[in-house]
């Protein structure tokens, strides 16, 4: 058995596919490709991968692509990982750049400044630096890693999932497993979940590592990955991802 899975290289994702190096996963036949979430969209896409852990947008794209029940990329509120940083009050911009490593926060954050700031800025793609990002528009959008650890001195701020749930008062899914037509869909859903599990019992390892390899501290890590993501996928999961498509589709947001 050879089977190629895509993951995101964010800490949100380290307690997903830990096991996956362990001696147990490295003899189960899948091997894990790390990408930006809009790369492995791309690279599904192309056949190159059997699924990915991917922006939810991009199920509203493929609808023969299947969602893998049982776990997900979440928050039930403040995410801290996915924020917008800005200048200006967020009804004012005139322009915000957005990292488009995902497609999902980009369409997120088009909703909220739509619906709840009744705001229209022109976005402009950017690498995932926001000075740079700031030189050039009004605000910026960080995602993963960079969202989480960007200084926000004297900036406003954000936080896409924390608003998200005032808006709607749902959590808001980030990123599914999707796999494509044609792969062993109960096995690989098995093989997920119990790598979620196993990732999770792992939790003061991974945050140790990371803290060295990210330069924060040890606690800003553990509470992330213990507290605020959600990596389950049941009805309120589902529910938000329907919402979310629907107000995707009122805003003009979808590319069919």
């Amino acid at each position: 058995m050879n089977i190629k899975i895509g993951s995101v290289p964010y800490l949100n994702a380290r307690p997903l596919i830990r096991w996956f190096s362990t001696d147990d996963g490295q003899r189960s036949g899948v091997d894990v490709i790390e990408e930006t979430p809009s790369r492995l969209a791309a690279m599904l896409d192309a056949e190159e991968l059997d699924a990915a852990l991917v922006s939810v947008y991009a199920s509203f794209d493929h609808p023969e692509y299947t969602i893998l029940p049982g776990v997900s990329i979440s928050g039930q509120g403040e995410i801290k990982s996915v924020r917008a940083f800005s200048r200006l009050p967020f009804g004012m911009l005139h322009s915000i750049a957005m990292d488009t490593s995902s497609l999902t926060s980009v369409a997120l954050l088009k909703i909220l400044l739509a619906e709840v700031y009744n705001s229209h800025p022109q976005a402009i793609a950017h690498a995932p630096n926001l000075d740079g990002m700031l030189r050039v528009a009004d605000a910026a959008l960080l995602i993963g890693d960079p969202g989480m650890l960007a200084s926000d001195d004297g900036l406003r701020v954000l936080d896409l999932g924390e608003a998200w749930r005032k808006h709607v008062g749902l959590p808001f899914t980030y990123a599914v497993w999707l796999a494509r037509p044609g792969a062993d869909t109960e096995m690989l859903a098995d093989i997920l979940r119990g790598a979620r599990d196993y990732g999770l019992s792992q939790a003061p390892e991974i945050a140790s590592e990371e803290a060295l390899r990210l330069g924060c501290s040890h606690e800003v890590c553990y509470e992330y990955v213990t507290e605020v993501m959600d990596y389950d996928l049941g009805d309120q999961h589902y529910e938000a991802i329907t919402t979310f498509h629907k107000k995707c589709r009122e805003n003009g947001l979808l590319s069919r």
